[in-house]
């Protein structure tokens, strides 16, 4: 009996502790599932706060980009190169502007430390001319600035170009037609005066070589006054077709012959005294056809080959060749003389300026002023590097005209 009691007590006391650990399984239970729900709701909000925050991240990152491609836009449509370069100098940033005034394609500055143009510019702004392997002159002004970095310490820097040669060109043009302006009201004033002397002069010299011998030294002495008077008269035209020139009489010429008779004619320039066969004259030209003054022509070209063979007093070598250009003819003539000094390449073509004892200095005035005629330019500069027989001495000046000639009104 005891024991079936003891029995029945065990299993009310198992029952009891079964129902009470149902009971706390049971609000463990519903504390998991609020819990769960609350950290569901959680899940959620924090879910929905990152697809806000997401949402405004890509808002802003697309902000980011319009920013940085207007930013770019702005960069590529301004008028001045900008190069950007990092501590070690090596070229990062470049837009097109830059590429264009270094002539160079970005990918290929971007591989660069340096480039010719860069190369000992002033970062004060102040212009540089530099000549190109084609004898074509830019001048650069640059301004280089340091980059601070976000520490405060500078390495990187930028370089502003403004490339000014048009500006340049367009103020040497007007000096030039202030000066061509007064040449020509002087050239009228003094041409009759000075002529009418000159004829009698040489009216007097050929009746003095028909009285005397042939051979005596006063015949000599006539026809040195004759020649004398015949280059005063050639000055004095030279001075009128530079002031006043004549319109071109226009016509089919063709290149390679052209250069061959300029290049005779230069030979003649030469010293009646000296060694003819210390100077050589080749060219390169081919047979092409375009449009342009003849005579005005050759002896532009005859000016500018007998200059270069007057450099080389001792003997010497000219070149000349032919490239076309877009659309122009380009006329390079290169010599191995002492070249041409900065100061003096900007001058050239002044009336009356010469380096020369016995220069007029109106030979390439007037070689400017017929290439102007053609709706052409001379460009003067040293020596195109790439030449291999001249080491960078020397002087290379292009006579540029178009192939199918407007004439200038």
């Amino acid at each position: 009996m005891s024991t079936a009691t003891h029995t029945g007590e065990t299993t009310a006391v198992s029952a009891l502790e079964l129902s009470r650990a149902i009971e706390l399984l049971s609000g463990i239970s519903d504390s998991l599932s609020t819990s769960y729900a609350r950290l569901s709701e959680h899940a959620r909000r924090v879910e929905e706060e990152l697809v806000v925050a997401n949402e405004a991240l890509a808002t802003k990152v697309a902000e980011l980009d319009a920013l940085r491609a207007h930013l770019e836009g702005i960069l590529q449509a301004l008028p001045m190169g900008v190069v950007v370069r990092d501590a070690d100098g090596r070229v990062v940033r470049v837009n097109a502007a830059a590429s264009s005034i270094l002539e160079c394609a970005p990918e290929t500055l971007l591989a660069e430390r340096d480039h010719a143009l860069l190369h000992g510019m002033r970062a004060n702004g102040a212009a540089r001319e530099h000549f190109h392997r084609d004898g074509r002159r830019s001048i650069v002004a640059e301004r280089s600035s340091p980059i601070a970095g976000q520490d405060g310490r500078v390495g990187a820097s930028v370089q502003i170009l403004d490339d000014r040669t048009e500006l340049v060109e367009l103020v040497e043009r007007v000096h030039k037609l202030d000066k061509m302006a007064a040449l020509g009201t002087m050239a009228g004033g003094i041409a009759h005066e000075i002529r009418n002397p000159m004829n009698a002069m040489l009216g007097f010299a050929e009746l003095l070589k028909r009285e005397l011998p042939q051979h005596s030294r006063g015949h000599r002495f006539a026809s040195r006054i004759s020649e004398g008077v015949a280059e005063a008269d050639a000055i004095i035209t030279n001075l009128l077709s530079l002031a006043s020139p004549e319109r071109l009489v226009l016509e089919t010429l063709d290149a390679r012959e052209i250069v061959e008779q300029a290049v005779e004619l230069a030979k003649r320039s030469l010293p009646k005294d000296s060694d003819a066969g210390a100077w050589t004259v080749t060219h390169d030209v081919a047979p092409l056809a375009f449009a342009g003054d003849r005579v005005k022509l050759r002896q532009a070209l005859r000016n500018l080959v007998a200059n270069a063979l007057q450099a080389q007093t001792d003997g010497g070598a000219v070149h000349v060749a032919l490239e076309r250009l877009h659309g122009e003819l380009a006329f390079h003539v290169t010599d191995h003389g002492p070249g041409i000094p900065a100061d003096v390449r900007r001058r050239l073509g002044d009336p009356f300026f010469t380096t020369r004892a016995e220069g007029t200095g109106l030979g390439l005035a007037l070689v400017h002023t017929i290439a102007e005629l053609h709706g052409g330019r001379v460009q003067v500069g040293p020596h195109p590097p790439a030449c291999p027989h001249g080491q960078g001495r020397g002087a290379h000046v292009v006579f540029l005209i178009p192939q199918h000639h407007r004439e200038k009104q």
